[in-house]
């Protein structure tokens, strides 16, 4: 008992130290680097060949005044919807909705990205590893009811930890009334700092293992 109590406070260090050297610690929101968007790829100013007037961080994605989208659920979108017919993860899956559907109109790898406001852009696409195209049957499922049925296999949606900059660690998106896994559930959009725009790290699989059990 003495040995565990004496443990404690050095645990409490080693932590503390691995933060100050800015290492990402799974399960500690307070070691989670934050970088804003204006210094990640969505800021489509840092894209080769692209120009915001104005350097408008938040204009291809968003506009306060006639959005192309209306309602709640598309955050007056800016940005032209993607028109391709993608390969789901199941063949039973439907195409794309919510806010997958507004990730998928840059990283379909066909929609223009800056193609936003009506302008129609200028023909520049996402290329590289960012270019998901139309074929999804080898990306993690989207579009998909949470299997809160199989508690055998998936964790309570109460249990998901905080994530990055405060927020959820994963975050179920509300479509027809159904809890689902969308391309938000894991990556913020607005936040950089643990890279590829994931809400919490996948060092040790922690995202992962936010809704697997094994």
């Amino acid at each position: 008992m003495k040995r565990a109590i004496w443990l404690v406070p050095v645990a409490m260090v080693m932590v503390a130290a691995a933060i100050a050297l800015g290492q990402i610690v799974p399960g500690d929101p307070g070691s989670y680097p934050s970088v804003s968007v204006v210094n990640t790829p969505h800021n489509l100013n840092n894209y080769p060949g692209v120009s915001i007037p104005g350097n408008q961080v938040c204009l291809p994605c968003h506009t306060p005044h006639n959005a192309l989208l209306s309602g709640d659920e598309n955050v007056l979108w800016n940005h032209a919807e993607t028109t391709q017919t993608f390969v789901m993860y199941k063949s039973t899956a439907g195409q794309p909705e919510g806010p997958s559907k507004l990730c998928l109109s840059c990283h379909d790898g066909v929609t223009a990205i800056d193609n936003y406001g009506g302008t129609g852009g200028t023909g520049i696409v996402i290329t590289g590893s960012a270019a998901l195209g139309t074929d999804l049957s080898n990306d993690h499922p989207i579009g998909i009811e949470y299997p809160t049925a199989l508690p055998a296999e998936y964790r309570d949606p109460s249990t998901f930890a905080p994530g990055i900059g405060g927020g959820p660690g994963v975050k179920l998106v509300e479509i027809n009334s159904l809890q689902r896994v969308e391309c938000t559930s894991c990556h913020n959009v607005h936040n950089n700092g643990l890279g590829n725009f994931l809400r919490v790290p996948i060092q040790e699989s922690y995202l992962c293992l936010q809704c697997h059990i094994k």
